[in-house]
């Protein structure tokens, strides 16, 4: 299909192909306008990123005054909003997580952590450990060595010649559970899936397993029950393989709690965090790790990695500014009250033909959208540009919001459905939160017309038997 792109002089440069046809002249709040004076909610949060909401007068006055002293200075001198962040960051994160290495985004953040994980192995004596363990179907970031970990054929078939073939195993589906166990038995018999692939290539060669609290792919959204995460733990602990927590999505609040492993009996090792760390405001991500991890670093092994503008002085302010913000205006808990508002509306989305399910947590909804006329599979084909007409849809109504496809228009892995993220600023009020869900509600019923999808027949299944 041809690119979406705003129309207007430059657009043709940029080396982009899956632009929405929107071009932005301001933001403010949970809210974007685009150059036509058209007003959208920042449904997605850009995605999962703008969790301050757009303009906030703290995260802004933050810029204006680290701008008036100093942006820049190279990592190797002291700079005092690098110290002020890793402080803020150790006083929120799990009791025992009391260093950060300061990076520009997510992709920076998870290789970092890789390098981390391998070089506190060296520092030890373990040598051989040197791969690390994935999920299928999981998202990681865009640099070959994140790619290497993401277990999508969507974003890595065209380098898969330049990335590494790590092991991987099935993430946690509640789509996949067989019908006579409950979840906290899948749990635990979904996490041992790690335990054989350990030993299929020797606890000898594996230095971590990286996963998001969450689901990605068609299970993006989906949260495990505290025993998978309990079994991992104890599988990593047995095999001695770090495990490392891809927070870059639910980091800083997103889910009610300051992170997402936040909600379980177990903690990981090292956390990964970004997005949300600066509202998105400036690039910034980060790596949380461990007094244990960190144990080799503080005896004197050099970390022998670095990017110019890791520690970023700009970046720092902001990150520190965000960090004040969600304590001082209480958003952990208003995070907690919007979700209970939020997931109200589940009974009503999934009264749509379309809407298999409505999961997540916090203010971090996914619709997964499907395809009941269809014959003999649930998923819409990437001939039916479904992604691309929901997203066009919506801007009609007012509403900016994404897939987890993200436009990549690819056929899933799985026959499953299109994954649509709902992810507001923490900022929203209610009447917006109801008012942006009436648009959402709205849209999906217009979209189904559109595409032709009809009712489920009573007592028909709306997906199909794994």
């Amino acid at each position: 299909m041809t690119a979406l792109k705003p129309e207007g002089s430059g657009w043709d440069k940029a080396f982009s192909d899956h632009a929405l046809p929107v071009e932005v002249a301001r933001a403010e709040g949970v809210f974007i306008h685009d150059t036509q004076g058209r007003r959208y909610y920042d449904a997605s949060g850009g995605p999962f990123a703008v969790n301050m909401g757009h303009g906030h007068p703290r995260l802004t006055e933050a810029v204006r005054s680290q701008l008036d002293s100093y942006c820049y200075v190279h990592p190797m001198l002291a700079n005092r909003r690098r110290a002020d962040l890793c402080e803020k960051v150790a006083e929120v994160a799990p009791e025992g997580f009391n260093a950060t290495y300061l990076v520009s985004g997510g992709s920076e953040a998870v290789e970092t952590a890789l390098k981390i994980a391998r070089q506190y192995h060296v520092a030890r004596g373990a040598v051989g450990k040197h791969k690390i363990v994935s999920c299928y179907e999981s998202y990681h970031g865009m640099t070959l060595a994140t790619m290497s970990l993401s277990g999508n054929p969507g974003t890595t078939r065209h380098y898969d010649p330049m990335t590494f073939q790590w092991p991987k195993i099935a993430q946690y589906s509640d789509y996949q559970k067989p019908a006579h166990l409950t979840r906290d038995e899948w749990g635990v018999q979904s996490a041992r899936e790690l335990d054989r692939v350990i030993q299929f290539h020797g606890a000898h060669v594996i230095a971590a397993f990286i996963a998001t609290p969450h689901g990605c792919g068609p299970d993006y959204g989906v949260v495990p029950p505290d025993s998978y995460w309990s079994e991992i733990r104890r599988i990593c602990d047995d095999n001695d393989v770090l495990f490392i927590s891809d927070e870059v999505v639910t980091g800083f609040g997103r889910t009610g709690q300051w992170f997402g492993m936040d909600h379980y009996s177990v903690k990981p090792d090292i956390i990964v965090v970004a997005k949300g760390f600066s509202s998105c405001y400036v690039p910034l991500g980060g790596v949380i790790v461990s007094d244990r991890v960190n144990a080799p670093y503080r005896e004197g092994a050099a970390f022998v990695h670095g990017f110019t503008n890791g520690g970023n002085a700009l970046a720092c302010a902001v990150g520190c500014a965000v960090i004040d913000t969600i304590r001082e205006d209480h958003l952990l808990q208003a995070v907690r009250d919007r979700s209970a508002r939020l997931f109200s509306w589940r009974e009503r989305l999934l009264a749509h033909p379309s809407v298999a399910d409505v999961r997540g947590w916090g203010l971090f909804m996914v619709m997964e959208l499907v395809n009941p006329s269809a014959h003999g599979r649930a998923f819409f084909a990437p001939e039916q540009e479904a992604e691309h007409k929901f997203q066009r849809a919506a801007l009609d109504n007012g509403v900016a919001l994404y897939s987890t496809l993200y436009g990549q228009r690819r056929r899933p892995v799985l026959e499953r459905g299109l994954p649509m993220w709902i992810a507001p600023a923490f900022v929203i009020s209610d009447d917006e939160l109801s008012d942006m869900m009436e648009r959402i509600d709205r849209t999906l019923g217009q979209w189904e017309d559109r595409l032709g999808v009809v009712a489920i027949p009573k007592g028909a299944k709306r997906w199909i038997s794994p």
